[in-house]
């Protein structure tokens, strides 16, 4: 399981160090690499990075739907079209591939958001607002009551 919310720096490489909790969850359940790709939260782009058997998991949920549904090939084509294999490295950081680089819009202050089993990774700006929308929307009792939990 995955949680927090860590602000890191990319290098010139596109190289980013992956917080030291989440390397922590990853090394105790034997994965050496992550899947890296491109995500939409309400409409602003970031990454979603799932450990080896979470992207197993989703990828068989995905295959069970009928490969000829409209939504289903859109899905296929934008998130696992767009799919990376990342390996972490011995300093614990992967290299996020250009393209997704450029179409979350990444440069050097990026932040890794955790979503149990899996976490994203933004622009650290973007998430800022986004995060300060979501503080707002939790002020809302009818919003919260909705949340059943």
């Amino acid at each position: 399981m995955f949680s927090g919310r860590f602000d890191h720096a990319t290098d010139e490489k596109g190289r980013v160090s992956i917080p030291a909790r989440f390397r922590e969850t990853l090394q105790h359940d034997g994965h050496e690499s992550l899947f890296i790709t491109n995500w939409v939260f309400q409409k602003e782009r970031c990454l979603a990075l799932f450990p080896p058997s979470q992207w197993t998991r989703l990828i068989g949920k995905i295959s069970q739907r009928g490969s000829l549904d409209p939504s289903t090939q859109t899905l296929q084509m934008f998130f696992i079209g767009g799919a990376h294999e990342v390996q972490v490295d011995r300093q614990g950081r992967i290299l996020i591939p250009p393209k997704l680089r450029e179409y979350a819009h990444l440069d050097r202050d990026v932040t890794f958001n955790a979503l149990i089993d899996h976490f994203q990774l933004w622009d650290k700006a973007l998430l800022q607002r986004i995060v300060e929308a979501a503080e707002q929307q939790m002020m809302d009792a009818d919003f919260v009551g909705k949340l059943n939990l």
